[in-house]
């Protein structure tokens, strides 16, 4: 298998003394770590000639956190901007033969853009091993495993209970071979892939549950899969919004409580919550902050609480900021998807993105996109549609973001996704400039800008606007361009 090594193996350092001098003092400015890796955890900003104007700014530390992957050829290490498909709209899945290449062209083509996919293994085709094969089983390992011990109780809220269950049993041998073994079967089962990991999806809702999966567990997955892979990319897609979770109930529950009660304290909820009788579990989920998630009526039908975009924004990222946190030990790649609200409101893609940075310090952050309009309204065009998402993906990319991937909706036809593919060869064709060293962000409302340099001095600009109505002045040293456009996305290089 390829290897990929998390950003903080074999580091490289630079140096770099910035001397002031002055009339009446010389300072000599401490040196400070300017790792080529990206693997200073601060965020340092340079100053600019006034609030509106970015200049020649001094040299900063790159605050993108990166994985990295082996040169076939030369051996070298060099930055991995991981592109991943759960799914390949368009293309033709059949269950026949494995040596099949009947439909290899169609792969190929749809997938050029993409260096990962999620398949299911029973479409699996021996041409796929062109990409790396991102798999997980481990939801289904997990809960096959509490299936058995008869003493939990197999009600609608059995989530709760099982989650008590394992915070006291994370070290149990039989969860632990368990896991040893879904790893076991994945190397056996697919020696010709290179592979990638995605234990558990939206571990911090719960996954296929109703009540969020401890962090320990998926440490405890995590320790399974680098037993038998060296240096493997495990993808940890928290949570698919950023509201909440019943992990805060329980965060908060505990400030007052010594321990959770044995049964779920449905006292604590409201009547339209107890109405709830499909998913009776919905009601405990809230914000850092006690907010709930969810308004319910008094039949139990339930939607997301109406918030302002800057209470939203607040809630949102110390949410994922502290989801992060606690759940950072699971993997070397941390995902989030929330396409419904990326989509209202795609400032949440640079949110979630500083708040993931913040939560993780040191570990590399790919957002999940929708790439086959699961959340498109119908009143709105595939063009349009492909338009915000791609403003979302950049948003992301400018405030760190070194990867990406797109879920597909397989209920739809690929029209969106035939919008997409343009965007993700254009995303290609520009990453030689996303690997390029970091020099400055700008940051302010709606605008995000990212000022990229290459080693013989040259500049590149990747700036997004995120309104869905008003323009966003562009006042850049050395770029003609002034204004973006709603929802425009512009790079180039500075000439």
């Amino acid at each position: 298998m390829q290897e990929f090594l998390p950003a903080g193996i074999n580091k490289k350092y630079m140096w770099n003394k910035i001397q002031l001098i002055g009339i009446v003092f010389f300072l000599l400015c401490v040196n400070f770590a300017c790792s080529e890796r990206g693997l200073d955890d601060s965020e340092t900003e340079n100053p600019t000639a006034d609030n509106d104007t970015i200049v020649d700014p001094l040299p900063i530390a790159d605050t993108e956190k990166w994985l990295y992957k082996k040169n076939k050829l030369t051996s070298k290490e060099e930055k991995f901007f991981g592109i991943g498909l759960w799914h390949v709209p368009g293309y033709t899945l059949t269950e026949n033969n494995y040596t099949d290449v009947t439909h290899y062209d169609d792969f190929k083509e749809r997938t050029a853009s993409s260096n990962i996919v999620i398949i299911d293994s029973r479409y699996l085709k021996s041409y796929m091993n062109e990409k790396i094969l991102m798999i997980g089983n481990f939801s289904a390992t997990l809960h096959g495993y509490l299936d058995k011990i008869t003493a939990l109780p197999k009600s609608s809220d059995k989530d709760y209970y099982r989650t008590q269950y394992l915070k006291g049993n994370a070290n149990n041998p039989e969860l632990i071979e368990a896991f040893d073994n879904e790893v076991r079967r994945i190397v056996n089962k697919y020696p010709e892939f290179e592979r990638a990991y995605f234990p558990i999806d939206e571990i911090a809702l719960g996954g296929v549950a109703k009540w969020f999966i401890p962090p320990v567990i998926g440490e405890k997955m995590y320790e399974s899969i680098k037993k038998r892979e060296t240096n493997p990319i495990v993808l940890v897609d928290l949570m698919g919004h950023g509201r909440g979770s019943t992990f805060f109930f329980e965060q908060n529950y505990l400030k007052t409580h010594a321990s959770m009660p044995v049964k779920p304290p449905y006292d604590l909820l409201s009547e339209g919550t107890n109405a709830q009788k499909t998913y009776p579990l919905l009601g405990f989920s809230q914000a850092y902050d006690g907010t709930p998630v969810y308004k319910f009526d008094h039949n139990g039908n339930y939607s997301y609480e109406n918030l302002n975009i800057e209470t939203l924004k607040r809630i949102w990222y110390e949410n994922v900021r502290q989801i992060a946190s606690a759940y950072q030990r699971n993997g070397n790649v941390f995902s989030i998807n929330a396409f419904r609200d990326f989509y209202a409101n795609p400032i949440l893609a640079g949110v979630t993105t500083d708040a993931m940075k913040d939560g993780l310090k040191d570990k590399p952050i790919w957002l999940y996109f929708d790439g086959n309009g699961y959340a498109k309204p119908a009143n709105v065009t595939p063009e349009n549609y492909v338009k915000n998402v791609k403003c979302q993906i950049y948003t992301s990319i400018v405030h760190g973001a070194t990867g990406i991937f797109f879920w597909n909706d397989w209920s739809k036809t690929a029209i969106v996704f035939d919008n997409l593919l343009p965007v993700l060869k254009e995303l290609n064709e520009n990453l030689y400039m996303i690997y390029f060293h970091t020099i400055e962000r700008k940051i302010e409302n709606d605008l995000h800008v990212m000022i990229k340099k290459d080693g013989n001095g040259g500049k590149y600009i990747i700036a997004t606007n995120t309104s869905k109505t008003n323009d966003a002045a562009l006042n850049v040293h050395g770029v003609e361009k002034k204004k973006l456009n709603p929802l425009e996305v512009y790079v180039s290089k500075i000439q």
